[in-house]
Formats: C-alpha cells, sequence, structure tokens
C-alpha cells in the first residue's frame, strides 16, 4: 500500500482554516435544523416508544395465555385414544403431573357433558359438584377448539381461598367405555403470573399499568396509590380498545395507550408521564446546545494539529482493516499522534479481541447445542420398548403369571428410574449395570428361552462414574442382532486396563464378518449412508464427553460370538451441565 506523505505545516493550516469553516458552518446548520425537528417530533416518539412498551406487553401476557393454552392442547394430544373406564389412573396422573409442573396452575378437572366431574387434580377435588348449570360450561360445551377465559373476579369452583382464580375451559373429547363423549376440560389459575408479569413493567415515574376485562371492570392496576388515578383512566378507556391518547390525571398529563389480548379480549392499559418527557426534551435541547458550543470550540482549538497528524495513523488503521477483512488476524497495533486515533486504535484492538472471544465462544456454543441435541437423544424413552413391555404385562396378567407381572413392573420402574437420575450425565458403574439387569429381566421375561445373560463385574469398579445409558443400546442389539434362536447368552463384563474401563457386551450367534465390522464402523461414526442409532449415538457421546481417546471396538468369531467393547478414560471430566 501508497504511503501518503507528510504534511507541512503550511498545507495544514490551510486545510484548518478551510476546514473549520465548513464544520463550523455545517455544525451551525445541522444544530438549527436538528433541534427544530428534536421539538417538532420528540412528543410523537414518546408516544411510539410508548405504544411499543405497550405491544411488548402485551406479547407478554400473550405468551404466558398461549403457554396455558399449550398446557390444554398438549393434555388433549396425550390422552388421544385413552379410554377413561381402561385407563383413568394414567389420565389422573397425566393431571396431576401438569399441576405439579406449573406453579400458577391450581386445579385441573374434566367433566362430562351433564357436568358432572369424571377426573380432577388439584385443590379440594372431592368436593367438586356438577357445573352445569353454570354459564362458562355451557358457553364452552357449544362451542368446539376455543379457550373460554371464564371472569376473573367470578367465584371459583374451589372453596374459600385467598387467591384470585382464572377460570380457563375449552370443549374436550375423551373415550369412555370405547365411546367418544364430549365434555369440559377446566384449567383453574392463580394470578400469580399475571401480576408478577404486570409487576415488572417499568414505564417510568408516576406511571402505571391496569388490566380491564371486556365488561370494562378493573382486573388489576399497578399504581400505588389506585384511589388517585385509577378511577379516572378507567373512564378514560371505557369505550377504547386500541390506541392511545393524552389526558389530564389527576394534574399531570399522562399517554394512555390500550391494547386487547385477542384470545381473552382483556384490554392491557398503560399510562405514561407525558410531562416527564417533555422536560426531558427541553434538557436535552440544552445539553444539545452545550455540546454543540463545546465540538466548536475544540475544533477550532485542535483541528490544525489533527490535521497534520491524521493521515498515517488513519492509513495504519485502514491497512490493519483491510488484513482483517481478508480474514487474517494479527497482533494488536500500536499507533501515536492524536488522541483520537490513539483511542481509536485501542478500541480496533479490542473490538479484534471480543471478535476473537466471539468467535471462540461461538465454537463453544455449537459443541454444547451438540451436547444438548445427544443429551435429548440420551434421555428419550423408546416408545416401541415401552408399548411392547406394556403389552407383554397385560399378556402375562391374563395368563395369570402374577409373579412375572410384579416382576416386570418392579423392572419397568427401576429401569426409568435410572434413566431419569435426576438430570444426570454420570452415574455410578453400579447404577449403570442395574439398568442393563432391569433392562435384561424384561427381556427375558418377554423373549422365554431365547437367551441367559451374566455379569462379571469386579466390586472395586462399582463406584466408578461413567456416562450413563452407555450398555443399553449395545444390549439391545446383541439382544435383536446378535443371539439368533433360543439359548444364546449374553455377558456383560468391566476390566481395568492401560488407564481406560473397558465395558464389553458379549453375545453368542452367528458372528459378523471383517466387511460388515466396517460397514458397522463406518455407520458408527456418521460416514456411511445409514447409521445405528444406538450405537451412533453412544459413540458421540463418548467423543464429546471424553474426548479422542474414547472408542468403541466391535470384535467377533464367526459362528461364535460378537462383542462390543467401551474404552472409557479412567481420568474422565467433570460433569458440566
Amino acid at each position: 500500500m501508497k504511503k501518503p506523505p507528510e504534511w507541512s505545516i503550511s498545507i495544514g493550516f490551510n486545510i484548518f482554516i478551510t476546514t473549520l469553516g465548513i464544520v463550523f458552518v455545517a455544525l451551525l446548520l445541522t444544530g438549527l435544523v436538528f433541534l427544530l425537528f428534536f421539538s417538532a417530533t420528540l412528543n410523537g416518539l414518546v408516544e411510539r416508544n410508548a405504544r411499543e412498551i405497550n405491544k411488548q406487553i402485551v406479547m407478554n401476557f400473550e405468551s404466558y395465555i398461549n403457554s396455558v393454552i399449550e398446557t390444554a392442547n398438549y393434555i388433549e394430544f396425550a390422552s388421544y385414544n385413552r379410554d377413561l373406564t381402561t385407563e383413568a389412573a394414567a389420565l389422573s396422573e397425566l393431571l396431576r403431573q401438569n399441576v405439579n409442573l406449573k406453579r400458577d396452575v391450581l386445579a385441573i378437572f374434566l367433566f362430562d357433558s351433564t357436568g358432572n366431574k369424571v377426573l380432577g387434580s388439584g385443590l379440594d377435588v372431592a368436593r367438586r359438584d356438577s357445573v352445569a348449570s353454570q354459564a362458562w360450561f355451557r358457553t364452552t360445551v357449544a362451542t368446539d377448539g376455543v379457550f373460554h377465559f371464564n371472569d376473573w373476579q367470578a367465584s371459583s369452583l374451589v372453596d374459600s381461598r385467598e387467591d384470585l382464580v382464572i377460570p380457563v375451559s375449552k370443549s374436550f373429547e375423551f373415550l369412555n367405555g370405547g365411546r367418544l363423549e364430549r365434555g369440559v376440560l377446566l384449567i383453574e389459575l392463580n394470578n400469580a403470573g399475571l401480576t408478577d408479569l404486570a409487576r415488572k413493567t417499568n414505564l417510568g415515574r408516576d406511571g402505571f399499568l391496569l388490566i380491564v376485562d371486556e365488561a370494562g371492570s378493573l382486573l388489576y392496576s399497578s399504581e400505588a396509590s389506585p384511589d388517585r388515578r385509577t378511577a379516572p383512566a378507567l373512564a378514560v378507556v371505557a369505550d377504547l380498545f386500541m390506541g392511545g391518547q393524552r389526558h389530564d390525571l389527576a394534574g399531570t398529563e399522562m399517554f394512555v395507550n390500550v391494547n386487547t389480548l385477542g384470545q381473552t379480549r382483556w384490554r392491557i392499559v398503560t399510562i405514561s408521564n407525558a410531562d416527564e418527557s417533555a422536560g426531558l426534551a427541553r434538557r436535552l435541547i440544552v445539553l444539545l446546545l452545550f455540546i454543540l458550543a463545546v465540538i466548536t470550540l475544540l475544533a477550532a482549538l485542535f483541528s490544525g494539529l489533527i490535521s497534520m497528524r491524521l493521515s498515517k495513523p488513519i492509513s495504519q488503521l485502514k491497512s490493519s482493516m483491510l488484513e482483517i477483512e481478508t480474514g487474517k488476524f494479527i497482533a494488536p497495533i500500536e499507533v501515536r499522534g492524536q488522541r483520537e486515533i490513539v483511542s481509536l486504535a485501542h478500541s480496533f484492538n479490542s473490538m479484534i479481541g471480543k471478535l476473537q472471544d466471539l468467535m471462540a465462544r461461538l465454537v463453544d456454543e455449537q459443541q454444547e447445542k451438540r451436547k444438548t441435541e445427544l443429551r435429548a437423544l440420551q434421555n428419550q424413552i423408546n416408545p416401541h420398548f415401552l408399548y411392547n413391555t406394556l403389552d407383554s404385562i397385560v399378556w402375562l396378567a391374563e395368563q395369570q403369571r402374577n409373579k412375572d407381572v410384579i416382576a416386570t413392573v418392579v423392572a419397568l420402574a427401576r429401569f426409568f428410574r435410572i434413566s431419569i437420575s435426576k438430570g444426570q450425565n454420570f452415574i455410578s458403574l453400579a447404577e449403570e449395570m442395574e439398568h442393563v439387569r432391569h433392562y435384561l429381566t424384561i427381556q427375558s421375561i418377554r423373549y422365554v428361552n431365547k437367551f441367559t445373560y451374566g455379569f462379571d463385574v469386579p466390586d472395586e469398579l462399582l463406584a466408578g462414574k461413567v456416562m450413563k445409558l452407555v450398555l443399553q443400546p449395545l444390549v439391545e442389539n446383541a439382544i435383536y442382532h446378535g443371539v439368533g434362536g433360543e439359548g444364546g447368552h449374553i455377558a456383560i463384563a468391566a476390566r481395568q486396563r492401560d488407564g481406560f474401563l473397558v465395558l464389553s457386551v458379549t453375545n453368542t450367534g452367528y458372528g459378523i464378518s471383517d466387511e460388515k465390522i466396517a460397514l458397522l464402523c463406518k455407520a458408527m461414526r456418521g460416514t456411511a449412508e445409514k447409521s445405528s442409532v444406538g450405537l451412533r449415538n453412544v459413540y458421540q457421546r463418548l467423543k464429546l464427553y471424553y474426548g479422542e481417546s474414547a472408542d468403541i471396538l466391535v470384535e467377533s468369531r464367526p459362528d461364535e460370538s460378537t462383542t462390543i467393547s467401551l474404552l472409557v478414560p479412567l481420568a474422565g471430566p467433570e460433569e458440566r451441565s
């Protein structure tokens, strides 16, 4: 890059006189135009800002209401094809789980078309009576697919309670003895969620928020002294369902803005101080005049020196920026000269450092994203295994094999308890072996005489930590693809070797050829068109949490056995959430 010539003092002085005059005139004209424009448009900006704040508040409330709707839709989806006659306990558990998961859900009930409660979970379930005579119930039964947010102030079906209750109802179809019946799903909420959203709203000094129902009744006011301005504000918004107006409330000019929630028809009213914005405008105008005067003075004092020393550091900065533009990161640059240019160079160096940090953070975020995806796969419950197990339990019960029913149910419960393991990614080797043992118990009852199994794990290894759910996919492959016919055997073993914990699953059977082993390894690493989901998931989780030293080995003896071994470094990483 060609270096610009150094400027002499005379050239700098001429540039100083010329540029100073241009800058002074430009600043003066710009300041005058800006003052006029600022004065004329500030009120409009304040009003638009108030509308945007109101829209954001409405979006927050609608998001909360949509979460309630999603809960009802989830219950409807999860109960699809479940018969009340045969699966009442499961349906009750579904309602109970949703009540426990959300702190603002007080109770969930299912009524038939006559108003009689058929299911319920929450407070005062035993004291539920028929609701057929209530208007909200008749309206809900008559409308399909519509959510009804009933009067917040209306007395709830729940007996005396300090909280105000928001009943949400929806028509609901369910199976009862093989017949499809229509009823009503009722979700009762306390007002904690809505009031929390309202309390977090910041409308500035003297600003406050109101929630008004469709009939114009006040549901909530965030004003510290509701008697002073709440009543006049309600009178202002009595016939206002959308938009904003300026009004005098208790001697203060306020901007009132209204938006209506689509699902509930409640109106969200925000009242902000317009006098405060006018005072702010006056202070900003004074500050602007002061800034313009200071800039003009500084330009007169220092533009000569700046013009003399500006070209070289700017050229150096430009050269560095061009290198960054091509993707080449350079060492921090050092610039001497004008203070502003030095500051700009420091900012440039800071930008480069932040950019490098951002790139490193992006790599970490991608890795965490990958971990999240693998955790999702890890924590999935195989629906086919669950359905098949439940079918087996039903068959065993029909055959009066009660002991096998008990053994299967106990093994299934413990299997899922370890699968969840309180959200932890690492469990003890003893728990991992117990998890596999419960899985084999269920499968051996299901596939009678197909295989036997055994464990060979030294006691001193049982306390060590391993990544959970790494053996069950291997055992599953051994059952479905390894042992053939009847009389096969599956052996699970653990050994310590050369700084690794070696976990192996061996099954008798036909074995695997070298060509198929190579294809299996490609599928496991994700380089083949078809991949084994179980093996690939285990392999990727091993690499992600233990690094490149972790591995999976496949060995086979034709017509004898196949062994799949996991190599886990003993100096494993700490679990990271």
